[in-house]
C-alpha cells in the first residue's frame, strides 16, 4: 500500500551555482571570440537539485554541505530556504560557493565545467555530521570528497543510504568505491557506460545496493535489481509520455534519483513503478531552465496518474 507520509531526508554534498550559456547552435566556435547567447544564473549542482526536489515533494530535508561566504552563497541559501530546504548544516567553504559553467544545447543537453571550491580537503564540522544523522530516515549522498565519511556513519548507524554516482566513466573508478560500499541504492548516468548491467553487477559484488537506476536519456531509465543470488535483473522502463517541452536536462538525474527514492523508499512503490515517477520528476525538472518549473507533490501525482 502505497502512503504519503512525510519523512526526514538528510542530503550530503555541497550545493552551487551554475551559469547557463544557452545556445543556439550544437557545437559553437569556440576558437571565435564571442557568441550572442542567453546566460541565466540558477541554483544547481546534485546536492541542491536533491535537496530542492525532496522538499518540493513534502519531505522535510536538511543539506549538509558547504557553501563560500560569497554573493553566490547568498543565492545558493535564499533559494533553498524559499523551498523549505532546512539550512542549519551548512557550513563554510573558504574557496567560496561551488560554480559551473554549463553550455546547453538546443536540444536540451549539456556539457559542464565544474569548480567544487575545497571539497576534496574540507572536513565537516563533527557536530554536524551527528545532527545530520539524527532522526534521518534516509541520506542521498552526492560526491563531495568530504561525504564518504558521512555515508560510512550512516550506514553504521542502520539508515539506508542512496548515492548519486552521477557521469560514471569508470564503473571501478577508485573515487566512487566508498560510497559503492557503503549504498543501499545507487544512480548513475549509462552516457558513459557501454554495459551497464555489468557495471551494476560490479557494484553488487562490492557493495550491498538493492537497486541500480541509471539514466539511459531518451531511452529511459534502466532498472537493475540484486536477485536472491546476488546477480542483477534489469529492467528497461521507458520513458513516460509527457506533453512537456525538453528544455535543460541539467539535474535531471538528479530528480531521477529523488523521484525514485520518494516512490519506493519513503512511500511504498515497487521499484518500477517508483522509477516511473523518478523519470516523471526528471522530465518535469528539464522542461525549464535550471530545473525551475515549478512543482509540488501534487503535480507529480496529478501527471503520473495520467500515465495509467
Amino acid at each position: 500500500m502505497v502512503t504519503s507520509t512525510r519523512r526526514h531526508v538528510t542530503v550530503v554534498g555541497n550545493p552551487g551555482l551554475d551559469t547557463l550559456v544557452l545556445l543556439h547552435e550544437d557545437a559553437p566556435d569556440l576558437r571565435a571570440d564571442g557568441h550572442f547567447v542567453r546566460n541565466v544564473d540558477s541554483v544547481g549542482h546534485a546536492a541542491a537539485f536533491c535537496a530542492r526536489t525532496s522538499a518540493r515533494l513534502g519531505h522535510r530535508t536538511r543539506v549538509l554541505g558547504s557553501v563560500g561566504r560569497d554573493v553566490a552563497g547568498t543565492y545558493v541559501r535564499e533559494v533553498l530556504a524559499a523551498d523549505g530546504v532546512d539550512l542549519s548544516l551548512l557550513f563554510r567553504d573558504p574557496d567560496g560557493t561551488a560554480r559551473s559553467v554549463n553550455l546547453v544545447r538546443p536540444d536540451g543537453g549539456r556539457t559542464f565545467f565544474y569548480h567544487g571550491g575545497s571539497h576534496m580537503t574540507l572536513t565537516p564540522p563533527g557536530h554536524l555530521v551527528q545532527e545530520a544523522l539524527a532522526g534521518a530516515d534516509l541520506v542521498l549522498s552526492t560526491l563531495a570528497n568530504w561525504a564518504r565519511h558521512v555515508v560510512v556513519a550512516a550506514r553504521e548507524r542502520g539508515i539506508p543510504v542512496a548515492v548519486d554516482l552521477q557521469d560514471v566513466r569508470d564503473p571501478d573508478d577508485p573515487y566512487r568505491r566508498d560510497f559503492v560500499a557503503a549504498a543501499d541504492h545507487l544512480f548513475a548516468s549509462a552516457a558513459h557506460v557501454p554495459d551497464p548491467v555489468a557495471a551494476a553487477a560490479g557494484w553488487f559484488r562490492r557493495g550491498p545496493a538493492r537497486t541500480v537506476v541509471f539514466g539511459m536519456g531518451p531511452r529511459g531509465a534502466l532498472l537493475v535489481e540484486r536477485a536472491a543470488d546476488g546477480s542483477p535483473r534489469p529492467r528497461l522502463v521507458p520513458p513516460p509520455a509527457l506533453d512537456l517541452p525538453l528544455v535543460d536536462t541539467t539535474g535531471a538525474g538528479d530528480s531521477l534519483a529523488t523521484g525514485f527514492l520518494d516512490g519506493f523508499l519513503l512511500t511504498g512503490m515497487d521499484a518500477e513503478q517508483a522509477v516511473v515517477r523518478g523519470q516523471v520528476v526528471a522530465r518535469v525538472c528539464s522542461s525549464a531552465v535550471g530545473g525551475d518549473a515549478g512543482f509540488d507533490r501534487a503535480r507529480i501525482d496529478g501527471l503520473v496518474s495520467t500515465l495509467g
